[in-house]
């Protein structure tokens, strides 16, 4: 029967299997990754482990989404004033937004399919949804902090061009190394035409990825 454990120890545990299962998961994905490995480097009992999460790929989606939320946070800077909303501007946090998607080795593995169907499998359908409406709830601000147009682009065009860049992102070995800035940079300046007219002018100086 997994022990009792004090307020602050269970804030403690949790710190320690969120920090410990974010570098086991790194390392490893979801399914080579079990739930001892992760009780044992946070120094409790596997029965502990359940007390924390209902499975691993809980513990796995809900770094997934804290991480998610950090990468998007400065897209949606409530401070930035006007006149930073400008085409390039835009470009260049997302060319941002990129690298770290690219560095981040959570989200490299949502393009292991094997991974993403145990996840589907062990999350609770009702946070999917919350997941998915989360999605589109920041789609809707995104779309409210940066469109210049007199109509908005459709929400489905926006996701859409979002979608390319990820998997522009997570397929880097099937792009190839000589493409793949290429297919990034057509990526962002085809998501900064949803909210911008496209000029012949309005590269933002990049930095190689």
């Amino acid at each position: 029967m997994p022990r009792s454990f004090s307020e602050r120890e269970e804030d403690q545990i949790r710190e320690n299997l969120r920090k410990d299962g974010r570098k086991l998961f790194a390392a490893k994905g979801v399914l080579k990754t079990t739930v001892e490995e992760i009780a044992k480097s946070a120094a409790i009992a596997k029965g502990s482990f359940y007390k924390f999460y209902p499975s691993k790929e809980m513990l796995f989606f809900e770094l997934l989404e804290d991480a998610q939320n950090a990468i998007r946070a400065p897209l949606l800077d409530q401070k930035r004033s006007s006149r930073q909303k400008t085409r390039a501007h835009f470009e260049r946090l997302i060319h941002t937004l990129f690298r770290q998607i690219c560095d981040d080795p959570l989200i490299r593995f949502m393009g292991d399919r094997r991974d993403l169907l145990a996840i589907s499998r062990k999350v609770p359908p009702k946070i999917l949804l919350a997941h998915q409406q989360g999605d589109q709830a920041f789609l809707r601000a995104l779309i409210r902090e940066w469109n210049t147009k007199a109509k908005s682009p459709q929400r489905d065009v926006v996701a859409a061009r979002m979608t390319l860049l990820m998997l522009v992102s997570l397929k880097r070995d099937f792009v190839g190394e000589r493409l793949f800035q290429h297919a990034a940079d057509a990526a962002i300046e085809s998501l900064a035409d949803c909210f911008y007219k496209p000029t012949s002018s309005h590269h933002a100086k990049r930095k190689p990825i």
